[in-house]
């Protein structure tokens, strides 16, 4: 062992020496004194006050995720309803088409019967009007 190492050591020894002997003074200050355990008071009174206002912050906040919650399923009812009425319109809309396309059809149907009915005049002269 060298002697950097070694002192390394030593060193390592003695920051661990003085910390233990710091915690010791602080167990003996906050147990065997008046004034440590005057401190020892305030500090609990202060801890107790800070996991009140924390617990009042928790409730707070979890009021606050209950109304977003709340406020999520009126939305979402929202846009179910807009989703209603416009399935309405486009059920209308289509049938609407639907009806035109089927009446578009049955005047192509109309007007090619009446195209070979005018055919069969033309080709057979013989054959009577249709209509």
């Amino acid at each position: 062992m060298n002697n950097n190492e070694r002192h390394g050591m030593d060193m390592q020894f003695l920051f661990g020496l003085f910390i233990g002997g710091l915690v010791g003074a602080l167990i003996i200050f906050f147990l065997g004194t008046k004034e440590g355990k005057k401190v020892e008071k305030v500090i609990e009174d202060k801890g107790r006050g800070l996991a009140d206002d924390l617990g009042d912050q928790l409730k707070q906040l979890e009021k606050k995720g209950q109304e977003l919650v709340k406020q999520g399923e009126e939305i979402k009812e929202q846009v179910m309803e807009t989703l209603e009425d416009k399935k309405e319109d486009m059920t209308e809309s289509t049938t609407q088409k639907l009806d035109t396309a089927l009446a578009h059809i049955e005047e192509l149907q109309t007007q090619g019967l009446d195209t070979t009915a005018a055919l069969r005049r033309r080709i057979f002269k013989n054959v009577p009007k249709k209509r």
